[in-house]
């Protein structure tokens, strides 16, 4: 509603006038704190004692903390000074007279004076009443108990510059008018500002429990990325007495998507979130390097038209998806049971003749007593063990050894009669004695590490090669494998692991096998970990996350749907469910609510996407945002597609920010850039996977790396390549598609894209 025609324009007004010069006074306030707490800290330094340093101590440490407090507290009101709120709601408490007037934001502020809150904190438990809440009975959940009551007003604000723009008022029967605003803004706007927007479907994601798994199936422009990240700030918050954010790690699927995310936090008060690609990680875990060799290198040889044979490209999708699956981590757990049991040296521990530890017993000790440790850590123990038993059997030994010699003296002592024979004797036994006590002594310094020198050494590379041996695949197979793919998958390992190269799926079995046999040296402190397009792990790939990070407190947000890795990653959340999270209670939720694209947009994808085979499929609905349809243009020849494409594109410019031109392949994407760099002076950038930022404007996307991006206009451009009705095709288009926020084009050779025959043309547009 425009401001001035509401009844409580001025009212409003009033109040946020009052509330930005609160804020300034809080901040000048908190400025001179800070002056008077760091003076005082100097002072108390100049007093202190170090032999009675209490006091001056105290001073210190209680001076440092309010300033600690007072940066945060400043640093909060310094972003949200000239937007301090967005919503305001009125609550009646039950048993309650008067209602309370609470104005939600992203901090909060208490007024001393008035003993009121100002502002509340979106993530306060009260605060899910505006997200969940209809006018009316409502009740919100707080660490003693469900708190209920009426609300009586639900009203959103729009201020920019601190000047108040727009009041919305909400109730049962409206359409979310506030909503529907913030969704028409360009893309590089929307990620920033979300707090005042989160749907009660959202809202719960985020106030999940904290003590086990959530898995959220979100369909494409349900607001996952925003989620997640709102998700780890309303936990910091929520449990700030116990969690640190050091301890929480977002993992992404590329660079490209860790800079889309990196301004996010920061704005939500959120710092020190560790942010890594899974790729990343692993090659930290992992130490040894190999080339990895292109990640996207198998999706291209996949959806290339006529590259391979479909046998070949059978054979490439079995083996990527046999290294992600806990069949091939059984196989590892099958070599480690053998390796464990010749791991150590076959030989007793032993000083002179004397057995300290036979080899059974130390073997029993390996695998039984540590067999919680790496197989190296326990060398460690076990170290400690023989260093034990020598230092206590030793000086017996010894006494053994000269009393035995000793008691040879005293014999002969006793038994002959003195002579230059028994002289000679008794200086032969002395000497033997004193050289065999000797030798034992100097054999018991190094008797330890002489010990740990049998062992073998293998590197982490060398036990991995042999696993893909075809002789040790087929002694460790728990599944029965074909002999075609048995050898595919030796044969094309051991050429990789020849050239020092490794692919994707070979990093978690990796690290598998390194947290096995050597276990890490560092200490990895992440106990929360959230993973967005999840749908693209494998199995194998969450076990060992889960495995190493010793946690279960994962956040996984994924869309089936968008499995354009499906060959390799998850086609079912109930085999994470029941595989990786087997023992534990897990929530699973999920968002149909898209709040991306338009109507129009979102529905003519949905056409594309229902022709896969997947009986759970989760459809997208869109939310109230009209558009235009989507527009497909037919063409018979390259040149005149480019030419109408460059003139389409410098008149979208002049009203979009962000424009993406997809094509299915790299080498599509390559031939399309030359084609209009032939054409004139239109500026495109052609992203890759070794991108790690996007600054907006035109953007040529393979398909492939669309995922996860959003853009205000999306051109589907086909010069060479062809969409066929497999179950990839058809997601990486659905993908291209549900990329647009407002906007869909399709610039094909005819007949390039064959599901849209299928479609009726009442979801979009043909021009010829």
């Amino acid at each position: 509603m425009p401001e001035n025609k509401h009844k409580d324009y001025q009212v409003e007004v009033e109040r946020l006038e009052y509330t930005k010069d609160y804020i300034n006074k809080v901040l000048d306030a908190t400025a001179e704190y800070k002056s008077e707490y760091k003076a005082d800290i100097r002072e108390a330094m100049k007093e202190l004692d170090f032999l009675d340093s209490s006091q001056s101590y105290i001073r210190v440490l209680i001076n440092s903390k309010f300033i600690d407090q007072a940066n945060e507290n400043y640093e909060n009101l310094l972003k949200v000074k000239d937007k301090p709120y967005f919503a305001r709601v009125d609550f009646k408490s039950a048993g309650k007279q008067n209602p309370e007037q609470l104005y939600i934001g992203k901090t909060s502020l208490y007024e001393i004076e008035a003993e009121q809150p100002l502002i509340i904190d979106w993530r306060a438990p009260i605060a899910s009443i505006y997200y969940e809440g209809r006018i009316g009975e409502v009740s919100y959940q707080t660490e003693t108990g469900v708190e209920k009551g009426e609300m009586l007003l639900k009203r959103q604000f729009t201020i920019e510059d601190g000047e108040l723009k727009d009041i919305f008022d909400i109730d049962i029967t409206t359409n979310d008018a506030f909503l529907q605003a913030s969704l028409d803004v360009n893309a590089d706007n929307r990620l920033k500002d979300i707090a005042s927007t989160i749907q009660g479907e959202q809202n719960r994601v985020i106030r999940a429990k904290i003590d086990q798994p959530l898995i959220v199936q979100g369909v494409a422009g349900s607001g996952k990325t925003t989620i997640a990240l709102h998700r780890i700030a309303y936990l910091i918050y929520t449990y700030e007495d116990s969690f640190d954010p050091d301890n929480f790690m977002i993992i992404t699927p590329n660079k490209l998507f860790i800079d889309y995310i990196s301004d996010v936090l920061p704005e939500l008060g959120v710092e020190n979130v560790r942010q890594s690609t899974f790729i990343d990680f692993m090659e930290e875990l992992i130490g040894e390097k190999h080339e990895l060799i292109d990640p996207d290198q198998k999706i291209t040889k996949l959806i290339a038209s006529d590259d391979l044979t479909d046998q070949e490209k059978e054979l490439i999708a079995w083996s990527a998806a046999f290294k992600g699956s806990l069949e091939f981590k059984e196989m590892i757990d099958s070599y480690l049971v053998d390796l464990g049991k010749r791991y150590l040296p076959r030989m007793d521990f032993r000083l002179d003749n004397h057995i300290l530890f036979s080899y059974w017993e130390l073997n029993e000790i390996f695998l039984e007593q540590l067999k919680h440790l790496p197989f190296e850590k326990r060398k460690a123990q076990l170290k400690k063990s023989l260093s034990n038993r020598l230092r206590w059997r030793k000086e017996k030994i010894l006494k053994e050894i000269e009393d035995n010699y000793n008691g040879k003296i005293n014999a002969i002592c006793s038994s002959m009669e003195e002579s230059e024979d028994r002289r000679f004797i008794l200086i032969k036994l002395m000497d033997e004695r004193d050289t065999k006590l000797e030798e034992v002594e100097k054999k018991s310094k190094t008797l330890v590490k002489d010990y740990f020198q049998a062992f073998k050494k293998i590197s982490l590379f060398d036990h991995y090669t042999k696993l893909l041996n075809k002789i040790t695949l087929l002694k460790y197979a728990t599944v029965e494998i074909s002999k075609e793919k048995l050898e595919y998958l030796s044969k094309y390992s051991q050429e990789l692991l020849k050239k020092k190269e490794v692919e994707l799926e070979d990093y978690a079995p990796l690290a598998y096998l390194k947290h096995k046999i050597w276990g890490f040296d560092q200490d990895i402190k992440v106990n929360n970990v959230v993973m967005d397009e999840a749908q693209d792990y494998s199995l194998f790939q969450f076990y060992v996350l889960k495995e190493i990070l010793n946690t279960n407190m994962f956040t996984i947000l994924g869309d089936i749907a968008q499995g354009i890795h499906a060959y390799r990653g998850t086609n079912d959340w109930n085999k994470v469910m029941e595989d990786v999270f087997a023992k534990e209670e897990i929530s699973y939720r999920t968002l149909e609510q898209s709040y991306r694209t338009t109507i129009e947009v979102m529905d003519f994808a949905n056409q594309v996407i229902k022709n896969i085979n997947a009986p759970n499929l989760v459809l997208a609905k869109p939310v109230i945002r009209r558009g235009q349809k989507p527009q497909l243009r037919n063409y018979n020849q390259v040149s005149n597609l480019t030419k109408d494409l460059t003139s389409k594109i410098a008149k979208l410019k002049e009203e979009y920010q962000s424009i993406a031109l997809i094509c299915k392949t790299t080498k599509e994407c390559q031939q399309l850039k030359e084609s209009l760099a032939k054409l004139g002076n239109l500026k495109v950038k052609l992203i890759d996977n070794k991108d790690d930022s996007y600054a907006g404007g035109v953007v040529i996307v393979p398909s492939y790396l669309a995922k996860g991006l959003e853009f205000d206009v999306v051109v589907i451009v086909n010069l060479a390549e062809s969409y066929t009705e497999n179950e990839l095709d058809l997601k990486l288009l659905y993908v291209a598609m549900t990329r647009s926020l407002h906007r869909l084009y399709i610039y094909q050779q005819t007949g390039a894209i064959s599901v849209l025959d299928k479609i009726d043309n009442d979801f979009y547009e043909t021009l010829n």
